[in-house]
């Protein structure tokens, strides 16, 4: 397969920026708001316990990918809950009723790896969804390359961006631009386990108001000298986070290419 530089995304970060000195949760995710980004934090007890087990480290890699795919099933039923439904009539074994199905259509965009399984449980419960695939990954100086991408037409459409950590915001910043010459979207949701504020402030720069954003945790309490934000470390890890989402549910690939 011919691979293509379809995106590469940088932006210099720096360390610590004054803006953050004085960051307070409720005050910055109003900011978001007033943007027309809307974020919403997922605390479902059965939520919370999939993150648990997506946060130790003692969870094996098979475990890791079915926790990844039970939250994607969980999740659903919270990025639908306003969800417009049509009414139809059925037949029963005793007679006819009404019933209802969902009116709109979806595009989930897992972003490869780590997306998959979480795609994966959303088309579990939508069977009618369509997917679209979107392959980039963060070099050491966290700029972003987009090399591969299949989409299909976008217009009218629900699109569900789905990459599990939503740390330097990059990766969701590249494939949205990666995915807007494919038409203009009825909406645009991202679906992540783990965000930091570096990450929402960043896609707050580009993805259209209306914007929502589902996540099971905002990690930002942990600052330390060197963190280019609140939960964000120098290498572009969340912290605590779960580590690479990508190598857990996969295997950690080579280092250099063959």
């Amino acid at each position: 397969m011919h691979k293509h530089n379809l995106k590469t995304f940088s932006e210099k970060i720096i360390p610590m920026q004054s803006e953050w000195e004085n960051y307070n949760r409720e005050r910055f995710l109003r900011a978001l708001k007033r943007k027309g980004i809307s974020v919403h934090i997922i605390t479902h007890p059965l939520i919370l316990e999939e993150l648990t087990r997506l946060r130790d480290k003692r969870t094996k890699r098979f475990e890791f990918r079915q926790a990844l795919r039970r939250m994607g099933e969980l999740l659903t039923y919270e990025l639908l809950r306003g969800a417009k439904v049509a009414k139809q009539k059925v037949q029963t074994p005793l007679g006819k009723a009404y019933g209802f199905k969902l009116k709109d259509d979806f595009i989930v965009v897992p972003v490869l790896r780590a997306g998959l399984p979480i795609a994966e449980g959303f088309n579990a419960m939508i069977k009618s969804v369509e997917i679209a695939f979107v392959s980039c990954w963060r070099e050491k100086d966290l700029s972003v390359v987009v090399e591969y991408a299949k989409v299909p037409q976008i217009d009218g459409k629900h699109v569900i961006i789905i990459d599990p950590m939503l740390a330097t915001g990059h990766s969701l910043y590249a494939v949205y631009e990666a995915l807007r010459p494919y038409g203009k979207a009825k909406s645009w949701k991202v679906l992540a386990v783990i965000a930091s504020p570096v990450g929402l402030k960043e896609i707050s720069k580009v993805f259209p108001k209306g914007t929502e954003v589902f996540i099971c945790a905002l990690d930002d309490e942990v600052t330390k000298k060197g963190f280019i934000g609140p939960g964000l470390n120098s290498h572009g890890y969340i912290v605590p986070g779960l580590g690479d989402a990508g190598d857990r549910a996969y295997g950690e690939p080579v280092k250099s290419r063959p």
